[in-house]
């Protein structure tokens, strides 16, 4: 018993050192050295509580517990709209956001939180060296590596040039660095990657929420493929395709399952965010669900995105015989019903309906549910486009009206590498048959059918580069949607000053009398031009997100939050603002 209350003693002693601060809210400027100087980093166990701390820090949530990757999708870019979920999100949407946003504050400081547990881990743990096994020894290090790597990731996607530290730091006068340039952060996170991939198994025993060789590879693919380093990208992508058996990956037979509860044990499924009853609880349905099962719905996906699924011919819905506005969810990728609540659809015991002139809700049986609180005409509608996300909605949870979920958030997973591959492959000129297989291998998935059963998906045959470029971009669309891709895909193809600056529309409120279809240009941009009024548009002054806004000079990065320019300047030092804030 002494011995549990002394590792917990520990372990809290801990959890304090890394989020303590001094004048700065994102850099740990008090010593990560005192006052556990004499007692801590000495043994195996201790190593383990330190990197389990640093896990830790890798679950990065906004308001109503949401992964911060979901609130970027439907916050900053043009998938979804957000309402209440961190305002500096949803201002960026707008583009009213200032360096003066907390939330922006709240991210920037989480991240170098967890970058000082893994500074004082990596700096520190070299007194345990004589006592802990030398493959135990590298492995944690291996691990506290990738988590350092994983913050920077997304600080330098986010934005651009940022401080980068790589040691404990124990004065405020010594933590007041410059910014260190983007590509200097890559090279060194790319190589303590690499290290870290010789050491860490392909698996482990009982633990599958724990960092992987393959976990590693695939971030050091995700960073390169962000970075322009395609060649290797697609190597680092390639030896998990090439080693499927030893990592156990392989694609889940059920698209929509995999972001249920039944999927979360998925061996597509690299990395996980791990949420657990009485211990961390999430929020993902109650923020995405219907209100009319005791959500809020306050992220939903945009009628653009919708819009942007093709038919089952392949063919986008601006070209494909198959599309009907009068019946606009038919003959669609199956990945549109598996991701988003179409009108009509079964979710959760109930007939999700958002048209103005469903005041009542039904059941699958036909019987009313009650007033409805999904459809158009109540305030702040739960439906603002018209629709709910399904994926990362857990049904069990709607069904039982709960207010909080348990189920884990992806990080990473096999389909992702699939596509980082193929466009690494496409974008460096390397097209072959390879490039086609890994595309049309998530494409076949998507149908339920294997990748040879060209006759039951619509498989992709080109090999002409540009075309290739459009389908991998539109295929990350709507296969990563929801996921926390989107904000920085826009960006590293530099085409959010186009698909962002746009207005919001809801659904076809007419389809009986419904003839227009949009058109969809090669970057994916949906435009409703002249066909305005044949959708819903919301113009309620309290919903200023149905209009995007997005200043090329500016928008292509994040403000630096003032309270660490302001914190600089106090000890006469100088925190460069990104342009235009």
């Amino acid at each position: 018993l002494i011995k549990k209350i002394m590792n917990i003693y520990k372990l809290l002693l801990l959890l304090v050192i890394g989020f303590s601060s001094c004048e700065s809210q994102i850099l740990d400027l008090d010593s990560l050295t005192e006052p556990v100087d004499d007692i801590f980093y000495k043994n195996e166990e201790e190593l383990n509580l330190a990197l389990n701390g640093a896990y830790n820090s890798m679950r990065l949530t906004t308001d109503y517990k949401v992964p911060l990757m979901m609130a970027m999708d439907n916050g900053s870019t043009d998938l979804g709209v957000s309402r209440g979920v961190c305002s500096a999100l949803m201002n960026q949407g707008q583009g009213t956001q200032a360096p003066t946003d907390g939330a922006f504050l709240t991210i920037y400081s989480n991240f170098y939180t967890g970058i000082a547990r893994t500074n004082a881990l990596l700096e520190n743990m070299v007194r345990a060296k004589d006592v802990v096994p030398e493959t135990k020894y590298n492995q944690i290090e291996a691990q506290a590596l990738f988590i350092r790597a994983f913050h920077y990731m997304y600080l330098t996607e986010l934005w651009g040039d940022v401080p980068f530290l790589d040691k404990v730091i124990k004065t405020p006068e010594e933590g007041m660095i410059p910014r260190e340039e983007k590509k200097v952060i890559v090279d060194r996170i790319l190589a303590d990657l690499e290290k870290a991939a010789e050491v860490l198994p392909y698996k482990w025993e009982g633990e599958p929420e724990r960092i992987t060789k393959g976990a590693v590879l695939g971030l050091h693919a995700r960073i390169s493929l962000y970075n322009g380093y395609y060649e290797k990208a697609a190597a680092s992508a390639k030896k998990i395709m090439d080693n499927e058996q030893a990592f156990g990956y392989k694609l889940h037979s059920n698209y929509g399952e995999l972001f249920q509860l039944a999927g979360q044990s998925s061996e597509e499924i690299m990395l996980i965010m791990p949420f657990q009853y009485e211990y961390y609880t999430t929020q993902f349905s109650v923020t995405q669900g219907s209100r009319n099962k005791g959500s809020v719905s306050v992220m939903v996906p945009t009628q653009s995105m919708v819009d942007s699924y093709e038919c089952i011919d392949g063919k986008t819905i601006d070209k494909s015989a198959l599309y009907s506005p009068k019946h606009p969810f038919e003959n669609r990728d199956p990945r549109l019903k598996a991701s988003i609540i179409t009108p009509q659809s079964e979710w959760a015991g109930m007939i999700f309906e958002s048209h103005p002139d469903s005041t009542k809700w039904r059941k699958v049986n036909g019987e009313i549910g009650g007033n409805n609180s999904d459809c158009r005409t109540v305030s702040w509608p739960a439906a603002f486009c018209g629709y709910l996300w399904k994926k990362n909605t857990i049904e069990e949870t709607q069904i039982k009206i709960q207010n909080w979920d348990d189920h884990n958030f992806i990080l990473m997973r096999y389909a992702e590498m699939l596509l980082i591959y193929a466009e690494a492959k496409i974008m460096n000129g390397d097209i072959d048959a390879s490039v086609l297989t890994a595309i049309n291998r998530v494409r076949a998935r998507a149908y339920g059918v294997d990748v040879a059963e060209t006759n039951n998906y619509p498989a992709i045959t080109t090999t002409d580069a540009t075309e290739l470029k459009n389908i991998i971009r539109r295929e990350r669309k709507v296969e990563l949607a929801d996921e926390g891709f989107r904000l920085f895909d826009i960006r590293r193809w530099r085409i959010a000053e186009k698909v962002m600056p746009v207005t919001i529309y809801g659904r076809i409120l007419d389809t009986e009398n419904a003839t227009g279809v949009p058109q969809i240009d090669e970057e994916g941009l949906v435009s409703y031009k002249g066909i305005e009024s044949q959708y819903d548009l919301n113009t309620d002054a309290r919903f200023p997100n149905a209009v995007r806004v997005f200043n090329p000079n500016r928008d292509y990065l994040c403000p630096i939050p003032q309270q660490e320019v302001d914190t600089y300047a106090r000890y006469g030092k100088t925190l460069k603002q990104n342009p235009g804030y």
